[in-house]
């Protein structure tokens, strides 16, 4: 009995040291044969760390498991670096007989703990699931696949806590799935047999050509599926699937034997409480759907038979009844009720054009109110309609029995509404055969949306026509801003049924306060900082799809940190172009008539051209708030006073909508009826290097400028000013990155400036400035930058012209006269150097556009794949 048991010991130490050696003893050969075939048939990045990797055979005893942590798969070329798979535990059980036998591996089973699955397919049918390499048949040459590294008797999986994203570009389709938990089973070894799976799903949303239809439901679907591999034919021998309340069996099959799809599958709900399918209304499932009180019945039931392919569409049917159905939430003073409605859609042939959709006997009351609707819909190709409602809907009532996290309605609407025609009649503009006729009234109407100014239409009545919508009194606000409009919408119908039709439009608008920031979601905190430290915003696009003229006033604009006051003029929206013909204005202390474009038909480069015609603003104001000025009229911080000017500015607007400094260009006539300049460090070196007294301040009376913008500078003719009590002319240029290049003529009379002065300038001149004549030009070549300037003396003339020398000090005259041209070449070199790097600026930016175009098509997918990774969030919220 002893050695018995000492043989059995044996045996199962032997045994349990064989569990725990074969794992170490194959780990090399397994991970090789897993690498291998990753290299030869997997065109990604496969990423993955050999520490943690683990092996056993206590797992799935007798298979062997492999496991490994922090597993992903990203993509190549035009999905680099986007993850089309990762895990946090990714685990294959695998057959242990062949691996000691040597012969393929045999994978049984996957697990998956928190996977993420990405799926991305853009317009022109990319897809990032395409990783594998073409087959040897294929003209694209690759290394081959070993197909006996690799064999796949796989019979059971199991995801845990999964997320799932699903787009496609080609065919507008957006599936989103998060808190996935799937398992499922089947003999794929055999080429006929039963799948069983089960999946639930925290959170599925589903969208097709950007409207979403399913936003954030729970999911649960049990199937039962006879498989047919041969024939790639599924049938449903037990199929269920619930959508929060919403309850469907499934039966019939789907085939896939060629690259068409062929499928005969009918649903139909199994419960008939109007509760259950009140719960797929978005919003429905929020806190306080339980405590519904609700009756009535429902049925839901239809089809899809046929095939699908690239040219063909599978026939269709669905069928909803409810009837005499009542919902009311605790804290509503009032209840919906007598709900009622009938809709039918099929197409048998699954042509369009055979499409029929019917809608009757809507119908639901609140309070008095009763509210009902009709249509008929025939050929969904091209649609030919006839519809109807009537009635009132309290959008408070409805909006707190069907809350939304995103959004808020409240209101009164009340609609008489008919109308009649076909698409083909929209296309022909035969207006007269549209019939619409009817009236819309809305009282107290409210929207608002997180992050976004509230939205409130005080009163509005609206009375259509076949031609147009006629807008008698609207009077509502958006945040702060006020607003009254009446005119009238034309082509409104095309532009309801045609994403690319063009509504258009003529409106009156009347505002009180028009807050152009609140808008565009700039806080009043950010405006009150600078210009260059505000909040920056973004590209303001303009609907190529709508023309409209707006005939407006507005007490008080904001925008930016600027305030304008007693605004009228004409505004015109037109194929992605806004124009003001003209817009006046009182601002910074006068007024500014602006007539002009902004043209935002290229996105990323929008661009104006205005002509500004400006009447005795504050040169003080203008500078503290305008960039421009900023840049190119330094010396504007010292000065005190007013101008006008009849100025044309042009150019192109960065992302952030501020001007791109170096690509404007314009020009015009500044005039300024009085100013004055003080403590400018220009002035100061003039001052100090003639020695002439009372000239630390000009005056500027009567003065006509004529100044040009181009290549990154503003240049200045020359102009007259007055130094103190001495004449002064002055021209020259400034430049974006601060430099300056003026030449500045001071007239100076020789025989009243005083002895001091007199002394001074004839030791600076070399030559007694009393003999020369009655007035003598002292000619400063000025440079450097406004902040730190240099000021030279040029060639000095007297009042006739002649050159001031002196026969003693001629040498030294020409030596000043060499040293003079020496520092101007100086300065003309740095100034052409400033200039030089402006326009090589422009220029790089022209060739940077060009190259741009020509990478269009190559950067046009790129744009594609972000916009598609985006899209998901856009449509179905943050985070999910």
């Amino acid at each position: 009995m002893r050695k018995l048991l000492i043989v059995l010991g044996s045996i199962i130490a032997l045994f349990v040291l064989t569990i725990i050696l074969v794992p170490v003893l194959f780990k090399d050969r397994i991970v090789s044969a897993v690498q291998t075939e990753i290299d030869n048939s997997v065109n990604a990045n496969v990423n993955f760390e050999l520490s943690k990797i683990s092996i056993s055979l206590l797992s799935n005893f007798p298979d062997l498991t492999l496991g490994v942590r922090d597993f992903s798969i990203t993509g190549k070329e035009t999905f680099e670096g986007d993850t089309l798979f990762s895990a946090k535990d990714f685990a294959v059980e695998m057959d242990i007989v062949a691996i000691i036998k040597g012969e393929p591996l045999n994978i049984k089973g996957i697990m998956l703990d928190q996977p993420l699955i990405n799926i991305l397919v853009l317009e022109d049918g990319s897809a990032n699931y395409d990783i594998t390499y073409p087959s040897e048949n294929e003209e694209t040459e690759a290394p081959s696949t070993s197909q006996e590294e690799f064999k796949f008797g796989i019979d059971h999986w199991e995801i845990k806590n999964g997320r799932i994203n699903y787009y496609d570009q080609m065919y507008e389709v957006a599936i989103s799935l998060t808190g996935v938990d799937h398992t499922g089973n089947g003999d794929f070894t055999q080429s006929v047999f039963d799948m069983q799976t089960k999946t639930t799903a925290e959170d599925f949303s589903f969208a097709y050509g950007g409207d979403v239809f399913v936003a954030h439901k729970t999911l649960e679907a049990d199937l039962f599926l006879g498989m047919d591999m041969e024939n790639m034919k599924f049938t449903f021998k037990d199929a269920k699937a619930t959508l929060n309340d919403f309850h469907l069996n499934f039966d019939g099959y789907f085939a896939m034997p060629t690259d068409d799809y062929d499928m005969d599958i009918n649903f139909a709900t199994t419960d008939t409480e109007f509760k259950n399918v009140l719960s797929l209304v978005p919003g429905m499932y929020a806190d306080g759907f339980d405590d519904l009180e609700t009756k009535g019945e429902f049925d839901f039931s239809g089809y899809i038979k046929g095939i699908y392919s690239d040219t063909k569409m599978p026939g269709f049917a669905v069928d909803l009844v409810v009837r005499d159905a009542f919902v009311k939430a605790p804290d509503v003073p009032l209840p919906i009720e007598k709900i009622a409605m009938e809709l039918h859609a099929k197409s048998e042939s699954g042509d369009l054009k055979d499409g029929f959709l019917e809608l009757k006997n809507f119908g639901l009351t609140i309070d008095k109110d009763r509210f009902t609707a009709q249509a008929v819909v025939n050929n969904f190709d091209s649609p030919i309609w006839e519809l109807s409602m009537q009635g009132g809907l309290n959008l408070d009532i409805i909006s707190k029995i069907e809350p939304s996290e995103d959004f808020k309605m409240g209101g009164i609407i009340k609609a008489d509404i008919n109308s009649k025609g076909s698409y083909v009649d929209v296309e022909q503009e035969n207006y007269d055969k549209l019939i619409t006729t009817g009236n819309l009234v809305m009282q107290n109407f409210s929207y608002a949306e997180k992050d976004a100014p509230d939205f409130t239409i005080t009163n509005a009545t609206m009375d259509f026509n076949p031609q147009s919508i006629n807008l008698t009194a609207l009077t509502g606000n958006y945040g702060k801003s006020d607003f009254t409009l009446n005119g009238s919408v034309s082509n409104y119908i095309a532009y309801a049924i045609d994403e690319n039709a063009i509504i258009q439009g003529n409106m009156k608008l009347a505002s009180n306060l028009l807050d152009i920031n609140e808008m565009m979601g700039v806080s009043e905190e950010d405006t009150t900082e600078s210009p260059e430290d505000s909040t920056a915003m973004e590209v303001v696009v303009i609907p190529k799809t709508i023309d409209f003229t707006f005939d407006a006033t507005a007490q008080t604009i904001k925008y930016d940190n600027f305030v304008m006051k007693n605004a009228v003029g004409q505004i015109q929206v037109k194929d992605g172009i806004l124009t003001l013909d003209p817009m006046k204005v009182d601002m910074l202390g006068g007024s500014i008539k602006m007539a002009g474009v902004y043209n935002s038909q290229d996105e990323y480069e929008p661009k104006f051209n205005f002509r500004l015609d400006i009447s005795q603003i504050s040169i003080p104001e203008t500078f503290k708030n305008v960039v421009t000025v900023q840049k190119f009229v330094p010396i504007a911080e010292k000065m005190e006073g007013k101008f006008s000017t009849d100025f044309t500015i042009g150019g192109l607007l960065t992302q952030e909508m501020i001007p791109d400094l170096a690509s404007l260009s314009g020009g015009g006539l500044i005039k300024i009826a009085e100013a004055a300049v003080k403590d400018s460090k220009v002035i100061k070196g003039v001052t100090s290097l003639s020695k002439l007294d009372n000239t630390n301040e000009v005056q500027i009376k009567d003065v006509k400028v004529q100044a040009e913008i181009k290549d990154g500078r503003l240049s200045v003719k020359p102009f007259d000013v007055n130094m103190g009590k001495y004449k002064a002319t002055i021209d020259g240029s400034t430049g974006l990155a601060g430099d300056i290049a003026y030449n500045l003529k001071v007239n100076v009379p020789t025989g009243s400036i005083g002895k001091a002065a007199n002394t001074a300038i004839s030791n600076l001149l070399g030559s007694n400035i009393e003999a020369v004549g009655s007035s003598v030009n002292l000619n400063f070549n000025i440079g450097g930058t406004y902040t730190d300037p240099r000021v030279q003396l040029g060639k000095t003339t007297t009042e006739g012209g002649s050159s001031v020398t002196s026969s003693v000090k001629e040498q030294a005259v020409d030596k000043l006269n060499e040293e003079k041209e020496k520092l101007k070449a100086e300065v003309e070199e740095k100034a052409q150097a400033v200039k030089d790097s402006a326009k090589a600026e422009l220029e790089r930016k022209k060739k940077q556009a060009e190259e741009e175009a020509k990478k269009k098509a190559e950067e046009e997918k790129e744009k594609l794949k972000k916009k598609a990774k985006n899209k998901l969030k856009d449509m179905f919220g943050d985070g999910r």
